[in-house]
């Protein structure tokens, strides 16, 4: 079983990744014992809400809420980027975040 399917849209598949069942549960298990004690509560959390069949996963924080107010005021202002500057920019982010957990 695929949890993601490929997009149709080429603007999206970059995002796109497929893993299987066994392959996300093998992720979990190695990571999860890394975990400190709030982020495995979160987790815990997260799959209880998923199981749950509830809306949204989990109530966004005010900070997670003040960035989409922002980004409300950033579009009505024509403050945007194209997809070539939000690629780059993920793709720069990625790759420090890589390069940090690699140096741990």
């Amino acid at each position: 079983m695929r949890f993601w399917q490929a997009s149709t849209r080429p603007e999206l598949l970059w995002y796109i990744a497929v893993m299987t069942r066994t392959e996300a549960m093998t992720i979990i298990t190695a990571k999860l014992a890394s975990l400190d004690d709030e982020r495995v509560q979160a987790v815990a959390e997260i799959i209880e809400d998923i199981a749950a069949g509830d809306g949204m996963v989990r109530q966004l924080t005010a900070a997670e809420l003040a960035l989409v107010e922002q980004s409300k005021a950033d579009f009505k202002a024509g403050r945007t980027l194209s997809i070539d500057e939000a690629r780059a920019r993920t793709d720069a982010f990625l790759a420090q975040r890589r390069a940090l957990r690699t140096q741990k």
